[in-house]
């Protein structure tokens, strides 16, 4: 290859890793995807990323060069680009587009417009944290709340999507207006459990994946880029803590804090139909084309319902490690339908098991919040997110060579 080709094929490489990266795919992921559209050119290239930044070292020239890039973190989700991501990713392993052809087609996913206006997007956020207030054993008081405290919150996520500095200050805001929002509702409706309706409206900002994500990828031996990014989901959830904390030291100032109030559940028939509910509202939330809400809406009701069998199997929370490995069977198997990606049924199912309100409920005990934050600790939240991953990770052990031999064959 010479020189020309191997600066243009390098500069399309770190664009696709940047694009992968803001695609909420896991570091071993996006350098393995890379790793496959270099060898498909006739370069050999090493990778390393981290949550910031992504290096890149072509190995098979000479002399060797290495590339840098850094890398914003990842400001919303968007399934609809993520699987046109990783179909140009596929394309590009089986060697079928050159690098002016590739160039060409990632430009056009990066600079798609959102599947949906942001009225519409901020209406689902609404219904969504609604819906997750009932999922937690919340009722029709809590639900309400969080339906006003999700459309909140819709507007400051996409209010401030365009600034990648901000996204520490989301969780804080949206806490600090969500908890205000909460305890000025309690002044004017009858008695309900705050906590489950603050967490239901902010649940879409809670980094309750990225600790997943970091995860995943310290049991995947990433673990440089694991570490800082389970550190920058804590990180968040502290920010989660301080604007909890900022609208309690606020409201004190003016009224004493409303009492606790133990919600009361809601029927499991009616929990269901509003879980499967809650899988339309994310087809727009998550930025999803309307023919997948079927199986979006199956991959909520089948993570929902194994970790709810599983409780009665086993008692406690059940079992998020069998509930993740029966749900990332599904997505695998989802993936190989021609055109369809795994990341659109694990996605939205994980949502209905990220251990979120278990580090709310932490996050109030450590403020002191008495019997709403009772039982929770932030070391319990991450065990269940260490199963989350396992269950994952024992998913694709289990099902997934076969379908990455069928992508290799033809590189």
């Amino acid at each position: 290859m010479t020189p020309p080709d191997e600066e243009r094929v390098v500069a399309f490489l770190l664009d696709l890793a940047r694009a992968l990266h803001l695609a909420y795919l896991p570091a071993p992921a996006v350098e393995e995807h890379l790793r496959r559209a270099a060898r498909a050119w006739g370069l050999r290239v090493q990778v390393f990323t981290l949550q910031s930044l992504v290096v890149t070292e072509v190995v098979s020239g000479a002399p060797r060069r290495v590339d840098m890039e850094r890398l914003p973190f990842n400001p919303h989700w968007n399934l609809w680009r993520t699987a046109r991501l990783l179909e140009l990713s596929r394309a590009l392993a089986a060697g079928s587009l050159q690098v002016a052809e590739a160039r060409a087609e990632l430009d056009r996913i990066v600079a798609a417009r959102p599947l949906y206006p942001h009225a519409l997007v901020f209406l689902a956020y609404a219904v969504y944290g609604a819906v997750v207030a009932a999922r937690v054993g919340g009722a029709w008081l809590e639900m309400s709340v969080a339906a006003v405290i999700g459309f909140l919150a819709g507007i400051i996520h996409f209010g401030t999507i365009r600034s990648m500095r901000v996204d520490l200050q989301k969780s804080f805001l949206a806490a600090f207006v969500g908890t205000l929002v909460a305890f000025g509702f309690t002044t004017v409706l009858p008695p309900f459990d705050a906590s489950r309706a603050v967490f239901g409206g902010a649940t879409l900002l809670i980094p309750a994946m990225v600790v997943t994500l970091g995860t995943h990828e310290l049991v995947t031996e990433s673990v440089e880029a694991g570490m800082a990014r389970l550190v920058y989901g804590l990180l968040r959830f502290l920010m989660l803590g301080a604007g909890m904390l900022g609208a309690v030291r606020l409201w004190q100032v003016f009224l004493p804090l409303p009492g606790y109030t133990a919600a009361n559940p809601l029927p499991t028939g009616i929990v269901l139909g509003l879980v499967a509910l809650g899988g339309v509202a994310l087809v727009v939330c998550m930025g999803v084309k309307w023919r997948e809400v079927p199986w979006i809406i199956g991959a909520v009701l089948l993570a929902y319902g194994t970790q709810e069998l599983t409780k009665v199997i086993f008692g406690g929370r059940g079992s998020p490690i069998l509930s993740a490995f029966v749900l990332g069977i599904a997505g695998i198997l989802y993936g190989r339908l021609p055109g369809r990606m795994p990341t659109t049924v694990i996605m939205p199912g994980l949502l209905q098991l990220v251990p979120g309100f278990l580090g709310t409920q932490a996050i109030l005990g450590l403020l002191g919040a008495g019997e709403a934050g009772e039982g929770a600790h932030v070391f319990d939240m991450l065990m269940v997110v260490l199963q989350i991953v396992m269950g994952l990770v024992f998913a694709h052990i289990l099902v997934l060579p076969r379908a990455e031999s069928r992508v290799r064959q033809p590189v």
